[in-house]
C-alpha cells in the first residue's frame, strides 16, 4: 500500500490522465488474491505482479510492454503529426475503446478445458475453438480474429513454436497473442513473451482474471489498429507519396528531426539509409516513364519488406528514398542496406505490365547519428556523400560513411 492513496487509485490516476494513459503500468503488491489482480487489471494495470518478485517472470513482463510500447509510441507520434499539420487527431476515439465483443481464437486440443474456457469468454467475447495447430495457424491468418489464446500443452505441436509462427507471419503478426501454460512450466511460458506474446496465464485459470486480461488485449489491439488506420487515411494526401505508397519528403522532414531529438536525448542510437536506383534515367529513357514507375513501386514494395514497423520510409523525390532506422547502431543499419541491396538485385523487376523484365540495382549510403551533430541535416549529408562514392565506385554496392 502506498501512504494517503493506494496503488489501484494511483494506476487508475494514471490511465485516466491523456498526458500518461500510454505509459504501461505494473502493479506489484503482496496482495495475492484473484480478486486483487482483477481489481488492478480493472484499474488499468498493463500487468499485476505479486511479491516475492521473480526477477526473470519481471524483465519478461517488462520487455514485452516495452515492445509493445515502441510501436505504441511510433503510432501515436504519427498521430500527434497528423495534429499538426491540421488533420483530425485520431487518438480520443481510440482511446475511448471498452475491449468488449472481441474476435477471439483458442487453440486447444484438449475438449473439456476448451469448452470451459469458451464458457468463460462466450458472454462478452465472440470465440471460436481449433484443435488442429496448423489448421489454426491458416484460420487466424484467413480471419479477423484480434486475439489467439495458444495452450503451451498441445498433445501434437509445440505452443511455443506455434507462438513464433503466428508472431513471424506477416498475416498474423498483429493479433494479440495469450499464452495458456501450467505454474510448473514457467520457464516456457516466459520463453513465450520472448518470442513475441502478449500476455499470459498459468492453470488453474480464474474466469474473472481471463476476462480482464482478454479485454486489456483487445483494447490495445483496437487502440493500435484505430490508430494506424486513422494516421493511413487521414495523413494519406498530406504526407505520402501517392507513386510508392511511402511518406514523402514533407513528413521525412519534420519527423526525422523528430527521431533525431529523442535519440540526442535518451543517448540511442539513429542511423539512416539513402537510397539511389542505379541508371533510373535509362529505364526511363528506354522504356517509358511508366516503366519507371512500376521500378519505382516495385522498389518502394522491396524496401518495406527488409523494414520494421518502427522503420521510417520516405521518397524524397525520383528515384531516391531514405529508411530511418531507430535504435540501430551503424553495423546492424549496413546490415539492413546489405539485405535490401541484396533483395533488389536478386529478382528481375517487371515492367509493361509483366511483358518484360529488366535488372535492377541500387547504391546506398549508410550514415549514424554522432554526438556533434546539431541536427540531422548532418547525418543526411554523410549518407548523401557515401551515396556518391558508391556511384563512382561502380554502383550495386553500399557505403558506410565514418562514424567518427
Amino acid at each position: 500500500m502506498m501512504p494517503g492513496m493506494n496503488g489501484f487509485e494511483v494506476c487508475r490516476r494514471l490511465k485516466n490522465s491523456a498526458t500518461t494513459a500510454h505509459i504501461p503500468v505494473v502493479i506489484v503488491t503482496a496482495l495475492d488474491q484473484p480478486s486483487d489482480r482483477l481489481k488492478g487489471l480493472d484499474a488499468g494495470a498493463d500487468d499485476f505482479l505479486t511479491k516475492p518478485i521473480d526477477d526473470i517472470a519481471l524483465f519478461a513482463r517488462v520487455r514485452s510492454l516495452v515492445r509493445l510500447k515502441s510501436v505504441t509510441d511510433e503510432l501515436r507520434q504519427r498521430a500527434l503529426a497528423s495534429r499538426q499539420l491540421g488533420i483530425a487527431d485520431p487518438l480520443a476515439a481510440a482511446a475511448a475503446e471498452t475491449g468488449l465483443n472481441g474476435r477471439v481464437l483458442l487453440i486447444e486440443d484438449r475438449p473439456l478445458i476448451a469448452e470451459r474456457l469458451t464458457q468463460a469468454l462466450s458472454a462478452f467475447h465472440s470465440i471460436e475453438t481449433e484443435t488442429d495447430a496448423q489448421a489454426a495457424l491458416a484460420r487466424a491468418a484467413e480471419g479477423d480474429f484480434e486475439i489467439v489464446l495458444v495452450s503451451l500443452d498441445l498433445q501434437n505441436y509445440d505452443g511455443l513454436r506455434l507462438c513464433s509462427q503466428l508472431r513471424s507471419l506477416e498475416r498474423t503478426r498483429n493479433l494479440s497473442v495469450l499464452l495458456l501454460g501450467e505454474a510448473e512450466d514457467k520457464s516456457r511460458v516466459l520463453r513465450g513473451l520472448e518470442i513475441g506474446a502478449h500476455d499470459f496465464l498459468v492453470r488453474p485459470i480464474d474466469r474473472n482474471e481471463l476476462l480482464a486480461r482478454a479485454r486489456t488485449l483487445v483494447r490495445r489491439k483496437r487502440f493500435a489498429e484505430r490508430l494506424r488506420d486513422s494516421v493511413q487515411s487521414s495523413m494519406e494526401m498530406a504526407v505520402m507519396d501517392q507513386l510508392t505508397g511511402l511518406h514523402n519528403r514533407r513528413y521525412l522532414d519534420s519527423r526525422l528531426a523528430t527521431l533525431f531529438d529523442e535519440s540526442a536525448l535518451r543517448a540511442r542510437a539513429l542511423s539512416l539509409l539513402v537510397l539511389d536506383v542505379d541508371r533510373f534515367k535509362v529505364v526511363n529513357d528506354s522504356w517509358g516513364h511508366d516503366a519507371g514507375d512500376e521500378v519505382l513501386r516495385e522498389f518502394a514494395d522491396r524496401i518495406r519488406a527488409c523494414t520494421r514497423g518502427i522503420d521510417l520510409v520516405a521518397r524524397m523525390g525520383g528515384e531516391e528514398i531514405v529508411v530511418v532506422l531507430p535504435d540501430t547502431a551503424i553495423e546492424a543499419a549496413r546490415a539492413v542496406a546489405e539485405r535490401i541491396r541484396e533483395r533488389v538485385e536478386g529478382e528481375a523487376f517487371q515492367i509493361q505490365r509483366g511483358q518484360r523484365a529488366i535488372t535492377v540495382t541500387v547504391s546506398i549510403g549508410v550514415a549514424s547519428r554522432r554526438a556533434g551533430d546539431a541536427g540531422p541535416v548532418e547525418m543526411m549529408k554523410r549518407a548523401d556523400e557515401a551515396v556518391y562514392r558508391a556511384k563512382a565506385a561502380g554502383r550495386n554496392r553500399v557505403i558506410v560513411a565514418s562514424a567518427a
